[in-house]
């Protein structure tokens, strides 16, 4: 593939702290140069270029009318492909793509084609009332959709959008970066990463640690993420009495999330289905544990299982059950030799299916067929 075909990449706002995985995957391009296309603007891009809005007004106005003509068209003409993260943006950026008269990808990360639709028509965002009234219109004139898993493809399928149309393309993990290291810490933990919101299952992780930590004396439960569940979690804790065994460490960087990963025990996170129907559509920091040799413990839900493989990488219990969640996190604290048989296959599985240079060499394929797919389809309209 060609250096200088141009790729806009489009996330309404960028970046986000609990989406790194468009920036690394943009970082593993090869064959496409990348534009970052935002509305929101918020710290760097390593080193890409950004067209955004720099208006307050520009802003309302775009998120309102969705009107293409808001963003420097002079800075975009170069694109030979819109890739949009998020269904939601994706309806957004349709306006623009036209415009551009470019191909446009959307992928699907889960919440996106997992919410249902009453949440969406009552949801105070603009951006999700636009994304139910022009869903159909998505289905319709969307160029290609990337679901990041088997388990969102599937929902792709059921919501109505064109089999041809998808491709499964895992985000994929920089197993470099993510790869076992010596073990230097002395303390024992459990390690949970995943914002504060219902779909990530904390408070049954909880009440699981809280059923067994007093037979571990030596392990803490440690949990790196914010959001608006916070203040329940603080509640719970203090009412399990495991405050001294349990550390809510906040956000933290991609770099310290991966140091914290290396020096686990386990990887906990049993995510479960949300009030409003959102999911886990795969999972990214449980290829990134399992990249780093650490053994998961979590759920089956969503698409969890194409990301650990149960009784191989992990063990995986029913969602919302901290009975079998604890039982799942004493066989593997009791058992260091399964913890390391686990961790080490789990590395395996990551290099085999996630390694995000293979990943990207797919992604790229996509982008070339679209490409290709819609040059010849303007050549025959003008011919």
């Amino acid at each position: 593939m060609k250096k200088h075909l141009k790729v806009g990449v489009f996330r309404t706002t960028y970046p986000l702290p609990s989406e790194v995985f468009i920036t690394e995957q943009v970082k593993a391009l090869n064959g496409f140069e990348p534009l970052f296309v935002c509305r929101d603007y918020f710290g760097k891009a390593e080193g890409s270029k950004v067209v955004y809005l720099h208006e307050k007004f520009s802003k309302w106005w775009w998120t309102f009318t969705r009107s293409a003509s808001i963003f420097d068209l002079s800075q975009l003409k170069s694109l030979s492909l819109l890739h949009v993260h998020f269904g939601p943006d994706a309806v957004m950026a349709m306006p623009l793509a036209k415009k551009l008269n470019v191909p446009m990808l959307a992928t699907f990360h889960g919440m996106d084609i997992t919410r249902n639709k009453l949440d969406l028509l009552t949801s105070k965002r603009p951006t999700d009332l636009h994304y139910a009234i022009h869903l159909n219109a998505l289905k319709r004139h969307g160029s290609g959709f990337i679901a990041v898993s088997d388990f969102v493809k599937n929902l792709l399928l059921k919501a109505g959008f064109s089999k041809d149309k998808i491709r499964r393309i895992y985000i994929g993990v920089d197993t470099s970066r993510f790869c076992p290291v010596p073990k230097i810490s002395h303390q024992r933990y459990i390690l949970s990463v995943g914002r504060h919101t219902p779909v990530k299952g904390l408070v049954t992780l909880l009440k699981a640690w809280g059923r067994i930590e007093k037979q571990y004396p030596d392990v803490k439960l440690l949990q790196i993420g914010s959001g608006p569940q916070t203040a329940e979690l603080v509640q719970l804790i203090g009412e399990l009495a495991i405050a001294g065994r349990v550390e809510l460490l906040g956000r933290k960087s991609s770099e310290e999330v991966r140091s914290y990963m290396q020096q686990a025990d386990i990887f906990a996170l049993p995510s479960q289905t949300a009030p409003n129907g959102a999911s886990e559509a795969l999972g990214i920091v449980f290829n990134e544990a399992s990249a780093c040799g650490i053994p998961i413990v979590s759920t089956l839900h969503g698409g969890i299982p194409e990301a650990v493989l149960d009784g191989e990488t992990g063990l995986l219990v029913p969602e919302g059950d901290d009975v079998a969640l604890a039982r799942a996190l004493v066989t593997l604290l009791s058992n260091a030799d399964l913890r390391a048989q686990m961790g080490k296959r789990g590395r395996e599985f990551v290099l085999e299916s996630f390694d995000i240079a293979k990943q990207t060499k797919i992604l790229e394929s996509f982008y070339g067929d679209v490409i290709t797919k819609h040059t010849a389809s303007a050549g025959r309209q003008s011919a």
